[in-house]
C-alpha cells in the first residue's frame, strides 16, 4: 500500500491525521513510554511514564533520561545509554529502582531499542518501562517460603545421605551388584538435592543481606584467566572457543569477595559455554576505568526468547526448561553483584547469542 492511501487509510478509520494517530496509541500504551534523542534528552513521555514518576510531561521534556529514570547524571547508569544509544545494540531488558518525585521507590523493568532513521542513520532510542514492585514482593514471599523449606531439608538429607554411605560401604551387610547400582543412583540423586538446597540457602543469605561481602584486594585479570582454564576442557570438548579479548590490559586490582565474584565469573561462563553449540566462541572482556571495572562474557549460542528476557535473573526462573538446575545461578550472581554496589544485564538475541556483564566499583 502506498503511503498516500495508508494515511487516508488511517484518517478514515481513526477520523484523524496519521501523526495524531501514532501520538494516541503513545498516551494510551499501557507502560511507560520515553522518547530520547541520541544524547539521552527527553524528547516524549506519556500518560503511564507520568504517573509511574510522578513527573509531568512539562517537568521532564528537555531533561537528561539518565537523572529522571535513573536518578542519575552519569549516562553510564544507564542502560539504554551504555548499550543502545552507545553501540546501538538491538534491545536491552533491565531491572532499576525508580525514585519517584515524591521519593517513593519503585521497581521498573526497562525495555530499551535503538532508533534509526531512512537513511541507517542512529538518531536515538526508545524505552518502555514498567511498575514490577508488586512482582517484586511475592518473589520476595516465595523466597522466604523456599528459604524456610530449605533450611528444614539439610537435617534430613544430611542424616539420609549418611545412612546411605553406610549401606553402600557393606557395614549394614552385602550388597549384590544390582544393589550397589541401585544405591548409586539414589546417591547421586540425594547429592543433587543437597547441591540445590545449599543454594536456596545461599541465595537466602543473600536476599535477606546476611551474606555480606568480604572486600579485599582482588585482582580480576588473573580471576577471569583461571576461570576460564576450568571451562576451556569443556568447551573444546563442545567445539566452542573460548577469546580473552583485552587480556594483556592493565586493570587495577579492585576491593571485592575474591569468593564471590569467582562465583559469578564461574556461573556467566559455565551457562555461555553451556548455551553455545559446537564451532560457536565465547568471549570474555575486561576494561576499566578511573571508577569502575566492567566485565563482559558474550557467547554465539542460542540466545534468550524475548518473552523469558523480563525473567533471566528471577529466582527459580529456567529459561531453558530442558535443562537440570535449581534456576537459581543468575539469581545468586545478580545478588552479589549488587551486594558489591554493582549491576549486572543481559541483552540476547534469539539465534544468535547472549551477553551478560556487570560493573563493580574498583574501590
Amino acid at each position: 500500500m502506498k503511503k498516500k492511501d495508508h494515511e487516508r487509510l488511517l484518517r478514515d478509520s481513526f477520523g484523524m491525521p496519521d501523526r495524531d494517530v501514532y501520538r494516541l496509541v503513545i498516551r494510551n500504551l499501557p507502560m511507560g513510554f520515553s522518547l530520547v534523542d541520541r544524547n539521552g534528552i527527553i524528547l516524549e513521555f506519556n500518560h503511564m511514564a507520568q504517573d509511574l514518576t510522578g513527573y509531568s510531561r512539562d517537568d521532564v521534556i528537555g531533561r537528561s533520561h539518565f537523572e529522571i529514570i535513573h536518578g542519575a547524571q552519569d549516562p553510564g547508569s544507564c542502560p539504554l545509554f551504555a548499550r543502545v544509544l552507545k553501540e546501538h545494540t538491538s534491545s536491552v531488558a533491565s531491572e532499576t529502582l525508580l525514585k519517584t518525585r515524591s521519593g517513593e521507590t519503585v521497581a521498573l523493568l526497562v525495555t530499551a531499542f535503538p532508533l534509526f532513521n531512512a537513511s541507517g542513520d542512529f538518531i536515538g532510542g526508545v524505552e518502555f518501562f514498567r511498575d514490577i514492585s508488586d512482582k517484586k514482593r511475592m518473589e520476595r514471599e516465595r523466597r522466604n517460603l523456599f528459604s524456610m523449606f530449605a533450611h528444614d531439608m539439610k537435617s534430613p538429607l544430611a542424616g539420609v545421605s549418611g545412612l546411605l554411605q553406610r549401606l553402600f560401604s557393606g557395614k549394614a551387610g552385602p550388597l549384590s551388584d544390582k544393589q550397589r547400582d541401585h544405591l548409586s543412583t539414589i546417591m547421586r540423586s540425594i547429592s543433587r538435592l543437597q547441591a540445590m538446597v545449599s543454594k536456596f540457602v545461599e541465595f537466602s543469605r543473600l536476599d535477606t543481606g546476611k551474606c555480606d561481602p568480604v572486600p579485599g584486594p582482588y585482582d580480576i585479570n588473573a580471576a577471569l584467566r583461571e576461570q576460564i582454564e576450568m571451562v576451556r576442557l569443556t568447551a573444546e570438548k563442545k567445539g566452542v572457543q573460548i577469546v580473552f579479548e583485552d587480556a594483556q590490559v592493565d586493570v587495577p586490582a579492585v576491593e571485592a569477595d575474591s569468593a564471590m565474584i569467582d562465583r559469578v565469573l564461574a556461573n556467566l561462563l559455565d551457562n555461555a559455554v553451556k548455551y553455545t553449540n559446537a564451532g560457536g566462541t565465547v568471549t570474555v572482556r575486561l576494561t576499566s576505568d578511573a571508577r569502575r571495572v566492567f566485565v563482559e562474557v558474550m557467547d554465539t549460542g542460542i540466545g534468550i526468547r524475548e518473552q523469558d528476557m523480563p525473567c533471566v535473573f528471577d529466582a527459580f526462573c529456567r529459561v531453558d526448561r530442558d535443562s537440570e538446575g535449581s534456576g537459581l545461578g543468575l539469581s545468586i550472581a545478580r545478588g552479589i553483584i549488587e551486594a558489591h554496589n554493582g549491576t549486572l544485564s543481559v541483552e540476547s538475541v534469539p539465534g544468535k547469542g547472549s551477553r551478560f556483564w556487570f560493573v563493580i566499583p574498583r574501590r
